[in-house]
């Protein structure tokens, strides 16, 4: 009783005010997204010229099927862009090393 008495009425209590205080310190980073009003778009009939990854041909030329629930691409033919190498030294997420700490894997490696 006496809490009730000493808390504010309009605020609630100190378990509901501790949790405002928690929400509008950290609305800023998990807020919403910033507005994009003004930011140039691509265009659409661009994004179709744009060559595929895998083989190189125009997005357009490709089929796409969703009826299982994960979209699977389908290149209208069987040649593919050549892989990058496989033996070069690679980081702590697997992608190739760049930089200084390439420069560091050939002295290690020469040395």
């Amino acid at each position: 009783m006496a809490r009730d008495a000493a808390s504010r009425p309009d605020d609630g209590n100190a378990f509901t005010r501790f949790f405002d205080r928690v929400d509008h310190a950290l609305e800023p980073i998990f807020g919403a997204p910033p507005i994009t009003e003004g930011i140039e778009q691509d265009d659409p009939a661009e994004l179709q010229t744009r060559p595929c990854p895998v083989c190189g041909e125009a997005i357009s030329e490709h089929r796409f099927d969703d009826t299982a629930g994960n979209i699977v691409m389908t290149c209208p033919t069987e040649e593919r862009l050549p892989e990058r190498p496989t033996n070069a030294p690679l980081n702590e997420l697997g992608m190739p090393l760049s930089g200084r700490r390439a420069e560091r894997a050939a002295q290690s490696s020469a040395g």
